[in-house]
């Protein structure tokens, strides 16, 4: 008997003869434990011995293999957010429906049903995270395990959301004076603010950029990752695609931004002494009065006061206002597209093709001095 702990599971491995003869051998997930892991081990002989049947793996719980698969896979090959977004739509999801089915019982007609179900329910971006995990997972079953001969998420389709295109919601002139009056340099979310402001980066951008990426001779900002929270607490991951890792060229305006900041920190720093917070590896620009690096559960309060006083917005807002400034002062949309880090300028077309009244009275102005 062979078992195995593979971080906080246990498994075991058995050999088996298919109906042709042919000798394989397959790990299982066992449980938690070591004895349960034994326990099922001898399960699975016991089962052999009195059908002399093939035992196929396929016939494990749908609930177990999936656990499987976050262990073997998941947390190997995915970027940590991924693993959180598929874990939680396991979790509230995908096991309540079907966890207790056998892999062999799956078929595309009940995930397509149930597809069709969800779209009722949840936002297009749930259900697409949804029927992603359902795929990734399966896939491996099928190329990697051999558990199916096929993967019945191959001709599931996501239903059209019949939903008008959403127009992005940004800050007028007036809004962006009320924001900083309201959030004034000295206050932690006003660096966040300017940043996303000035240079159209995503929140997490802000708060996972270091000094070390500043350079304020040159005047660009390197972006090489991102912030996210995980269960309260900051965590950096590499940027999101090729494309989001860039250099952004800035202005006078955000120079003596970053000035203030620094200024700010060491005034802090030297305040708080031994109590100052800092993270001895990064030297983040974004922090809070005491030096810990900001996240997003910092930033919760300024998207409810935003709300209030400016429905609609957020602080993605502040992308979407300066991308489109950029439009409607006449630069390109491949220029918008890379300095926003889109993976294509499909992408920025997309959500910015409606953005702009002015193009629109500009194009009948031009029409109109023809006649």
């Amino acid at each position: 008997m062979f078992v195995r702990k593979i971080k906080n599971r246990w498994y075991y491995t058995i050999n088996e003869v298919d109906q042709y003869g042919v000798r394989h051998k397959h790990e299982h997930f066992g449980g938690f434990t070591r004895a349960e892991a034994c326990r099922a081990y001898r399960l699975a002989m016991a089962e052999q011995d009195r059908t002399g049947k093939y035992f196929e793996p396929s016939s494990m719980s749908f609930a177990a293999f999936l656990q499987e698969w976050l262990e073997k896979y998941a947390r190997h090959y995915l970027k940590p957010n991924t693993i959180d977004t598929y874990d939680a739509a396991i979790r509230n999801h995908i096991v309540p429906t079907f966890g207790a089915r056998k892999l062999r019982e799956l078929t595309t007609a009940a995930f397509q049903d149930w597809v069709l179900e969800l779209k009722e329910q949840y936002s297009k971006s749930t259900v697409k995270s949804i029927m992603s995990c359902l795929r990734s997972s399966l896939r491996w079953a099928v190329a990697n395990r051999h558990y199916l001969l096929t993967n019945p998420m191959d001709n599931v389709k996501l239903p059209p959301y019949r939903t008008a295109p959403k127009k992005p919601e940004v800050f007028t002139p007036e809004a962006i004076q009320a924001i900083f009056k309201q959030f004034p340099a000295g206050r932690p979310i006003h660096m966040p603010c300017v940043l996303s402001y000035y240079t159209g980066m995503r929140l997490g951008e802000c708060l996972a950029l270091t000094w070390d990426n500043v350079d304020m001779t040159a005047r660009t900002l390197r972006i090489t990752g991102t912030s996210y929270d995980k269960k309260g607490l900051p965590k950096i991951t590499a940027a999101k695609t090729a494309s989001s890792a860039r250099t952004i060229t800035f202005g006078s305006k955000l120079y003596a931004e970053l000035k203030a900041q620094k200024l700010w920190q060491d005034k802090n720093r030297f305040q708080a002494g031994p109590f100052y917070r800092e993270d001895p590896q990064h030297k983040f620009v974004c922090t809070m009065d005491d030096g810990r690096q900001m996240t997003s559960n910092n930033v919760k309060y300024f998207g409810m006061w935003c709300k209030k006083h400016f429905p609609g917005t957020s602080f993605h807002s502040f992308r979407h206002t300066h991308a489109t400034m950029l439009i409607e002062h006449g630069l390109p949309l491949d220029y918008v597209s890379k300095r926003l880090g889109h993976s294509s300028i499909y992408t920025t077309a997309n959500v910015y093709d409606t953005v702009t009244d002015k193009r629109e009275k500009a194009a009948v102005d031009a029409m109109e001095q023809f006649l």
